[in-house]
């Protein structure tokens, strides 16, 4: 499968996962990436998520501090993570200066599924304990080489993923070009694995 076929792939399975009811950030986090940039621009780009009104691009909201430091560490401001929720971030404003009731609104069930470190600590003064976990490592994937002589280049495959390939003139781009296949390929199924998670916490946006 070539690298434009698996991010186009890619790309449908983020929309499909936000879409679904999963917050910009929870995709992100199942992607494994820091910033949520690139699920962002796409989703915006696609529609998904309106274009942020010029007049916000700078303004301040009086938000808790730890929230708004952790949205800068996604790579995002809290009028557009407001905005990947389709929540009114002065309507949230309000929301969030209160403890939630019996019934949370739309900002608190955003905050808590996002950042429920920071919900906690806000809202019950607590920590989540850290569990030491190890993440079960799979069995490292193999890699093969060969060249094409009726393609004229050297293709590289990945055994246990059949269908990833991909081809260079040189030892160099073809080990460049599987990498980035390889990465976006399991991109995709990490999404996979996320969208089976119908653990009935994802929300229709």
């Amino acid at each position: 499968m070539k690298v434009e076929d698996l991010e186009e792939l890619l790309n449908s399975r983020i929309i499909e996962a936000y879409s679904g009811g999963f917050s910009v950030v929870e995709i992100t986090r199942a992607l494994r990436k820091a910033s949520v940039d690139s699920v962002y621009n796409l989703l915006r780009d696609t529609g998904h998520i309106p274009a942020m009104e010029r007049s916000e691009y700078r303004r301040l909201y009086d938000i808790d501090q730890r929230l708004a430091t952790a949205c800068r560490r996604k790579g995002f401001s809290f009028g557009r993570w407001c905005l990947g929720w389709r929540i009114d971030p002065c309507v949230a404003v309000a929301e969030l200066k209160s403890a939630p009731d019996e019934t949370e609104n739309a900002a608190h069930v955003a905050l808590k599924r996002d950042f429920p470190e920071i919900y906690l600590s806000m809202y019950e003064g607590a920590k989540i304990k850290k569990v030491n976990n190890e993440r079960r490592r799979s069995k490292p994937a193999s890699l093969r080489v060969d060249w094409s002589s009726e393609r004229k280049a050297f293709i590289a495959t990945v055994p246990e993923c059949p269908g990833v390939e991909a081809r260079g003139k040189n030892w160099d781009d073809v080990f460049y070009a599987i990498k980035c296949v390889h990465r976006m390929h399991e991109y995709v199924l990490r999404l996979d694995h996320l969208l089976k998670r119908t653990d009935g916490n994802a929300l229709p946006h």
